[in-house]
């Protein structure tokens, strides 16, 4: 195939002058963008900013050759969307895109700092930690709809989703993200400086599947082999941060003291429902404040038995032992009275 990439951002950049000088405010090309490893890879043109509402009737998609050509439209307000890391799939597109013409300098800048702050913000703990979770969520969504497909084709479609955010999820919680967009996921993962290490070949295994049960089992395999990877490295993260004010937890577990006692009443009369609530109610208490105040697991609901509630009260008082020593062990005061006028004494 004879190469024009030269010669096609030579005709774009004329046609936005004669055309759309107004109109439009940058060309953003890139290196190689859209071609195969045989072809050439030289700048071409991607997308335009449009300066007005006539500025979109400059996009087109034609085929030269074998090659198909897409030059399309994005707003400022959806780059700032994509700079937000809202659309995954288009921030490489943004990250490798330069400005091959502009309008004005202004808009050049403009688009350089919004590129700068992306990339920033890529690198900012704070942001992407929770933007690697949200991908994460998104994706173990989408493996819910599929438990429910009985289509292959969609089964096939929707692993492809799942991968491709459980890929940016990786990529967010180190800090970058896939500079192959939604191409070359094992060269992308390669070059990470942390991934989960059997990622690889539970994927390879997900793209030989032919049946729709094997596909399932390997999605939901990667799922959880991401979830792991990206929770021991919050957990790791959390440890670094300052220590809790366990004067929290003595409020918390104040206002926790009557649910405490409510569990005993219930279970000592075996009222099976009021038991089950209550220890739901508690649990997730406990998986919230556990993170809060670097506690350790309290499971309460593996004990619980409709056939025997005295084995769930006794776990219920271990974790409430455990929270009143670990308030001792951090010297920390309950407001604790013996009786009210105790009470009215020291608070009137």
């Amino acid at each position: 195939m004879t190469n024009i990439d030269k010669e096609l951002v030579e005709w774009a950049i004329n046609k936005i002058q004669k055309e759309y000088k107004e109109d439009v405010a940058l060309l953003i090309g890139q290196v190689g963008g859209g071609k195969i490893p045989t072809d050439e890879q030289n700048m071409v043109f991607d997308f335009f900013v449009p300066a007005t509402e006539r500025g979109f009737q400059l996009a087109q998609t034609f085929i030269i050759e074998d090659m198909g050509y897409d030059l399309y439209p994005i707003s400022w307000e959806r780059l700032e969307g994509i700079a937000a890391i809202e659309e995954p799939r288009m921030i490489f597109a943004f990250a490798k895109g330069e400005v091959i013409y502009a309008k004005s300098q202004e808009e050049k800048e403009r688009f350089e700092t919004l590129k700068a702050q992306m990339l920033v913000k890529i690198q900012d703990k704070s942001f992407h930690i929770p933007k690697s979770l949200e991908f994460l969520e998104t994706a173990q969504e989408i493996f819910q709809t599929m438990l429910f497909d009985d289509s292959l084709c969609n089964v096939r479609k929707a692993a492809g989703g799942v991968c491709s955010y459980l890929m940016n999820s990786i990529a967010m919680m180190n800090g970058t993200y896939l500079e192959s967009g939604y191409m070359n996921f094992t060269k992308d993962l390669h070059n990470m400086k942390e991934y989960p290490k059997k990622f690889e070949d539970i994927f390879q295994e997900m793209l030989s599947a032919n049946e729709i049960k094997q596909i399932l089992e390997k999605v939901y395999a990667l799922i959880e082999i991401t979830r792991s990877f990206l929770m021991e490295r919050i957990c790791l993260e959390e440890k670094k941060v300052a220590e809790p004010n366990y004067e929290d937890l003595a409020m918390w577990y104040q206002e926790a003291r009557y649910t405490f006692r409510r569990i005993s009443y219930f279970t000592g009369i075996h009222s099976v429902e009021d038991s089950y609530l209550l220890g739901c109610y508690l649990q997730i208490e406990f998986d919230a404040i556990r993170e809060d105040f670097n506690l350790e697991n309290m499971d309460l609901m593996s004990s619980f038995d409709s056939n025997d509630l005295s084995i769930f009260a006794k776990k219920a008082e271990e974790i409430e032992e455990y929270l009143v020593r670990t308030l001792e062990q951090q010297h920390v005061a309950q407001n604790k009275y013996a009786s009210f006028e105790e009470f009215y004494k020291e608070n009137s």
